[in-house]
């Protein structure tokens, strides 16, 4: 029982401390004797005996009959607590992990949503350009029917000569060509 031996040496000190004040008012009120207030003021009074060793036994096994079964008590308590507390955080982990893919998921739809939405700016700005060369080509062809119209009826006007139905024929190539 180390803590006896480290009682003792406190009781032992504490003895040479009063010892000590006590000491020290004697000294002061044989100074002090001419003035009556100091020394009823600086007057050493023993309150409290010193502890012995029977009375420190008492306390330990009180101690040891109370103390101890409730620190015993308060640890398993502890332990719960610790558990408890471990359990939520591999639960709020688990939590963090999967909001985390969720987190990476939407990221990447983004991603790819970006890239879809340029991919489709482009096919629309081509199918722009395409609408605009099939509106240029349809003007040339109404242009070139017009000049076809006008071809036939200045042909059925004046009897068809060699030149005229051989410049129609390349107009009706051409038209049909265009088309």
């Amino acid at each position: 029982m180390a803590y006896l031996g480290s009682l003792d040496q406190c009781v032992s000190t504490l003895e040479q401390c009063n010892n000590n004040l006590h000491t020290m008012t004697s000294s002061l009120s044989e100074l002090t004797q001419t003035f009556p207030r100091v020394g009823t003021v600086i007057r050493s009074e023993k309150k409290y005996d010193l502890t012995t060793a029977s009375d420190i036994s008492k306390a330990q096994d009180l101690i040891s009959k109370e103390a101890v079964p409730f620190l015993f008590r308060q640890v398993d308590q502890l332990e719960a607590a610790i558990e408890a507390i471990r359990t939520a955080h591999d639960t709020l982990g688990q939590k963090v992990e999967e909001q985390t893919a969720e987190y990476e998921q939407l990221a990447a739809d983004e991603i790819s949503m970006a890239e879809l939405t340029r991919a489709l700016k482009a096919e629309q700005t081509a199918l722009s350009d395409e609408q605009t060369n099939l509106l240029n080509a349809k003007s040339l062809v109404a242009a070139k029917e017009r000049d076809l119209a006008e071809l036939n009826r200045v042909r059925a006007a004046s009897r068809p000569t060699g030149g005229i139905l051989e410049e129609a024929s390349k107009v009706d190539a051409e038209i049909i060509r265009v088309r």
